[in-house]
This record gives C-alpha cells, sequence and structure tokens, in this order.
C-alpha cells in the first residue's frame, strides 16, 4: 500500500508531464480555478491578478471571469491594490482554502490508486516518455 508521502512525490512527477485528463477527473474546475486555489493558498498572502494571469498563461480578461466566478462562490475576494487601484488584489477564504485542501486529498488519494493498481516503475515509465513528447514538442 501506498504512503501519503509517496503520493505527494508522484503528483508532482505526473504533474509536471502535463496529463490534463488526470487532474480535470480529480478536479472539475481544472479550467484554472483549481490551479487558483493552489497558488493562492501556497503564497498565503494576496495576489495581483494580474500574477495569476502570467502563472496560469492566460489573459487577463480570462482571470477577471474566472475570479468573479470564485468569489461569487465565496472561495475568494477581490479588492484594488492600496499602492495601484487599476491592479485586482486576490485573496483566499477559509472557504477556498478549505476546498483547496479537499481537492488536495483527492488529488493525493488517486495518486495513491494509481501507484498501487499501475506501479511505480510503469508511472516512472509515463513520466519519462511524457517528458520526452513534451521536449520533442518544444513545450
Amino acid at each position: 500500500m501506498s504512503t501519503r508521502e509517496e503520493a505527494i512525490e508522484w503528483i508532482g512527477k505526473i504533474s509536471a508531464c502535463r496529463p490534463k485528463s488526470f487532474f480535470s477527473k480529480i478536479d472539475s474546475s481544472s479550467r484554472g480555478s483549481g490551479f487558483i486555489l493552489f497558488y493562492l493558498m501556497k503564497a498565503n498572502h494576496e495576489v495581483l491578478a494580474g500574477e495569476l494571469a502570467k502563472k496560469l498563461g492566460v489573459s487577463t480578461a480570462r482571470i477577471a471571469v474566472l475570479l468573479k466566478t470564485m468569489e461569487k462562490n465565496g472561495l475568494i475576494v477581490r479588492s484594488h491594490s492600496a499602492s495601484d487601484a487599476r491592479q485586482t488584489v486576490v485573496k483566499l477564504t477559509q472557504a477556498g482554502n478549505d476546498t483547496a485542501e479537499q481537492i488536495k486529498e483527492r488529488i493525493i488519494e488517486k495518486t495513491m490508486l494509481l501507484l498501487d493498481q499501475i506501479g511505480k516503475e510503469r508511472l516512472d515509465e509515463f513520466v519519462r516518455i511524457s517528458n520526452e513528447i513534451r521536449e520533442v514538442l518544444g513545450e
């Protein structure tokens, strides 16, 4: 049986090769809100909306739409920067933090299942081949 620590290590390896379908099956908010939740949770402070757009690789307009929905759902709070009113500052709410933790636990559980049913050796081969494909395609 796989441990949480092994699963957490493998999450990094698997996510590095970007298997979008793997994470979308775990987190239905894969259209960016899951990323934003984790980014804010990890940052543990207010973050500029423009920074989120850059990290996610999407337009500020797309981020604005995501943030509006997330704020409506009580996951984040938006405000204007004290130093520049044109900039939007984003902060995670307790509900947002709780949601991120729940998603994180689902990811850990699913990764443990992968480790147990597929095996470390085959997953390692998957990661290696996925990284080679990304390298060949220049991603």
